[in-house]
């Protein structure tokens, strides 16, 4: 054997040490990084599935809308020269909330009132000598329509001076301001709009195939995304009559009250209303449901055979006090995690607590 062979013989056995240390290295590591990444035994509390019989209630969704909007504006013109009001104040019926300056308005009453007495001193004065007879029917009658034309003039120019303040027609909170002082203003301005909320209706749409089933007066839960979730209990007060044409939905209109003023125009509102018909269904505490990322809806089911936490989706419906119905996903043999499961992936170990041991969730 030449020496360039033994030399290429030696090269060759050590490139394969060289590859049999590192795939050993490599598996060890591979070995270690399995180890530390198996999953903790995670304590966890469970509850069975809820069979429950119910009247049936439909899932809506829509917005809220106030129960009067309404646009104010100057009915003649001029220059504001005091705001009394700004955006977001509580007024009452007859709040004065703006005016412009009056002295012209002041100065056409004052004229139209001497003409009015001029007129009302003429007619006086020649009133007895016409039923005695000594003054002209024609005369009397001209006299009698200036009086008349006098009047009605002093009338237009009062209302035109009251005219210079604008008033509060509803109680409610000023929406929009759209005056500054200084500004000069025409009858076409919307100088601010009030919105009328003590009591506020939810706006949904029903579907064609469920509008059936819905009557006036039937009771309705609302929940507000925009306030924690927090339900709130309204009925339903009026059903469109005529169908959108390109959703084929029902417009219907659920009265809340709103003494506190939490509710809002425009918010997003969830709402079930309760209908007639007896239905079976399964509810879990809402504490059970869980959304990751991409808004997906699921929950954890205990499989005590094996201690696994299983995960299922699943489609949520309406809300019942603290449970959620739940339209697929689960049985009514499942039992499902209410406490711990924030800590699990699909196929966690887990250990089974006592209701009554310290909260797992800490």
């Amino acid at each position: 054997m030449t020496n360039r062979s033994r030399q290429a013989r030696a090269g060759w056995l050590v490139i394969a040490v060289l590859l049999i240390f590192n795939l050993a290295g490599c598996k060890t590591e591979k070995s270690e990084a399995t180890l530390t990444t198996l999953p903790e035994t995670v304590p966890v509390m469970v509850k069975p599935v809820t069979r429950i019989s119910t009247n049936r209630t439909i899932a809506v969704s829509g917005t809220l809308e106030a129960d009067q909007t309404s646009p104010l504006g100057f009915l003649v013109s001029g220059k504001v020269d005091r705001l009394l009001v700004d955006e977001g104040s509580q007024v009452i019926k007859g709040d004065l909330l703006a005016t412009l300056e009056a002295d012209d308005y002041r100065n056409n009453l004052a004229i139209a009132e001497a003409a009015l007495s001029l007129a009302q001193d003429n007619y006086e004065r020649y009133e007895p000598l016409y039923k005695e007879g000594a003054f002209a029917e024609k005369n009397f009658i001209e006299l009698k329509t200036g009086l008349y034309k006098a009047r009605a003039t002093r009338n237009i120019a009062r209302k035109a001076l009251s005219d210079t303040t604008l008033k509060a027609p509803i109680p409610g909170t000023i929406g929009v301001k759209g005056i500054e002082i200084g500004q000069m203003v025409s009858p076409q301005i919307v100088a601010f709009t009030i919105v009328k909320s003590d009591v506020i209706y939810a706006r949904v749409s029903v579907p064609e195939s469920e509008v059936d089933q819905v009557t006036l007066g039937q009771q309705a839960g609302v929940q507000i995304a925009a306030l924690d979730g927090q339900t709130f209990t309204g009925k339903v007060t009026m059903i469109a009559p005529v169908a959108d044409a390109r959703s084929r939905t029902y417009d219907v209109k659920i009265e809340l009250a709103n003494p506190d003023y939490l509710l809002r125009p425009g918010m997003i509102v969830r709402a079930g209303i309760v209908t007639d018909r007896a239905v079976d269904m399964l509810t879990v505490p809402g504490s059970a449901i869980v959304r990751d990322a991409d808004n997906l809806t699921y929950v954890f089911v205990a499989d005590s055979k094996q201690k696994l936490a299983q995960r299922k989706r699943v489609e949520p419906g309406t809300a019942i006090r603290k449970e959620i119905e739940i339209k697929s996903g689960l049985t009514a043999e499942d039992a499902v995690i209410v406490a711990g499961q924030h800590k699990l992936v699909d196929g966690c170990p887990i250990t089974l607590m006592d209701a009554t041991a310290p909260d797992v969730t800490e």
